[in-house]
């Protein structure tokens, strides 16, 4: 079996795992979105490194739209086999995709009438409503511990993961139990708000692992509540503070909703502040989770019986329009307002951002990791000043960063996971991590566990596994991206290859009669706007 990564290695985005068994079909272990700086964010468009027309299956681990949000491109590209995921992960799929057909069309519009005013001519979205409908009809969901037969003679099992609704952690088993290989997905910690503690799976032979904390330990949960409601009191008793809380739609803005509803009911807070659930994705997500109080713990379980949980607070407000969204620039006093996204990249954070980062008795409280690149990063960061909709607005409200709400394992965390597949042939391959907290987890783990065989995979390359002997082949990756980085590239004999390749393309579409079909134009506008922007960089 082959593993070859196409994203979330030495980055957190763009999560996607090619498998690979000799003479049969491709699995994919999730499809992700790249996100965060536009360079890495072209990759989107780069579909056929998925090789869509000869995958037979793919497996979602979680419903982030890092790990899940590329599989209506591949939709669009002609693939039509199964989406296997948890039964909530599913339904939550459903409103995700949906979503970001929304976010993708929006964008197409603009950047179609940007470029007509200069001279050119359509700019295709990335995906459709109607491709993001049709990967929803090809979800197949999944219970927990329940098996699944892939293309290939490979199989598949799901464990909980403890990091977001429905999220999982897949082993998959080649034909006869000959290699078990198993992919953490996103983990979480034990003793969350919401969702019970990671299982422990069977030993395998090699390990996915992701990485995102592991240079770091978080705070306590007990003293993150805490610091989140200092910011709480602080901003009640300035008069007027605001409190934007740039949050994750699904798991991150339901554990916030659900601490302050406690919070509420309690008499922490006062009964009358207010509190904005601004995010129609969000409202939807929540709406789902109600759906699911089978997958909650114990604790949360128990709230929500007594009729103490988010839905039944009074002073919660829901805003699904526009029209209410900005009427929240009306109400005057201190409130709570919780809008995505999460990474403070888009959607309806930016406009509650743009209107009150320069007020010195406004609070900002990220609860979740900034990838680079992101407006989140850069205000985590120290940013002066940042730019929202193209217009720079200081920096004069008050950042938080409380990093004890994260949905992820710590450094310690990520190791007591790991510690029961530790044996003498285990192979573990760190990945969905940035490069630094990567290296130094991979760093970690050779003390903690001396003579582990660990691996930090770049972009494109693959691990092969011989029985259960893994090794990793060369990277393609890199090797493009030295001889693009070489000065002299275009003289070279691969310069002046590609040279002669682009002379003949444009010699075959001078000689081309007959209309294009819709999905090819769009592909190859999709290819040349991404072929300007690395270009024209």
């Amino acid at each position: 079996m082959k593993i070859k990564c196409l994203g979330a290695v030495r980055t957190v985005t763009g999560s996607c795992y090619q498998l690979e068994n000799p003479g049969a079909g491709l699995t994919l272990l999730d499809c992700g979105l790249f996100q965060g700086g536009r360079q890495t964010e072209l990759r989107n468009f780069n579909t056929q490194v998925y090789r869509p027309g000869e995958v037979s299956g793919i497996v979602v681990t979680h419903a982030h739209m890092d790990h899940s949000g590329l599989v209506p491109r591949l939709v669009q590209a002609g693939y039509r086999g199964p989406v296997y995921a948890s039964a909530a992960t599913a339904d939550l799929l459903g409103i995700l995709w949906e979503d970001g057909a929304h976010i993708q069309e929006l964008e197409s519009r603009w950047k179609t009438r940007k470029n007509r005013r200069q001279g050119g001519g359509y700019v295709a979205p990335l995906y459709t409503s109607d491709d993001a409908g049709r990967a929803a009809g090809l979800l197949r969901p999944v219970g927990y511990g329940e098996d699944v037969e892939l293309a290939g003679g490979l199989g598949a099992r799901f464990f909980q993961a403890g990091h977001i609704l429905g999220a999982a952690s897949v082993q998959i088993t080649s034909g006869g139990g000959e290699a078990r290989v198993l992919f953490s997905g996103d983990l979480g910690r034990k003793g969350q708000l919401l969702i019970p503690d990671p299982d422990t799976p069977p030993r395998s032979d090699a390990v996915f692992m992701e990485t995102t904390y592991g240079d770091r330990l978080h705070k306590s949960l007990d003293e993150s509540i805490g610091e989140f409601l200092g910011v709480v009191d602080e901003a009640v008793r300035s008069g007027a503070g605001r409190i934007l809380i740039p949050a994750f739609a699904v798991e991150r803005t339901q554990e916030i909703l659900y601490l302050l509803a406690k919070a509420h009911f309690s008499g922490r807070i006062p009964a009358s502040l207010p509190v904005f659930l601004d995010s129609p994705l969000a409202i939807g997500a929540s709406e789902i989770y109600l759906r699911h109080p089978e997958l909650y713990d114990e604790e949360a379980s128990a709230v929500n019986d007594s009729g103490r949980g988010p839905q039944h607070m009074p002073n919660l407000k829901v805003t699904r329009t526009a029209e209410e969204s900005q009427r929240i620039n009306d109400f005057k006093g201190p409130a709570i307002i919780i809008a995505g996204s999460g990474m403070a990249n888009a959607g309806r954070i930016l406009h509650h951002l743009k209107h009150n980062l320069w007020r010195p008795d406004c609070h900002v409280v990220f609860v979740g990791f900034q990838a680079q690149g992101t407006t989140g990063r850069r205000l985590v960061e120290g940013a002066t000043e940042v730019k929202i909709f193209r217009e720079p607005v200081t920096v004069k409200a008050k950042i938080h960063t409380i990093g004890g709400f994260s949905g992820h394992a710590d450094r310690d965390e990520l190791t007591e996971w790991l510690r029961p597949q530790i044996h003498d042939r285990l192979t573990v391959c760190l990945v969905h991590g940035e490069e630094q907290g990567t290296l130094a987890f991979q760093e970690h783990l050779g003390k903690v566990f001396p003579g582990l065989a660990t691996v930090v995979p770049h972009w494109l390359e693959t691990v092969e596994f011989a029985g259960r002997e893994a090794h990793v082949l060369p990277a393609e990756a890199r090797a493009a991206s030295a001889a693009m980085a070489a000065p002299d590239y275009l003289s070279s004999a691969e310069g002046q290859s590609m040279l002669r390749r682009l002379d003949r393309l444009k010699e075959h579409l001078g000689r081309r009669s007959g209309a294009f079909p819709p999905n090819s134009l769009a592909n190859l506008e999709a290819l040349l706007n991404m072929a300007e922007e690395i270009i024209l960089r």
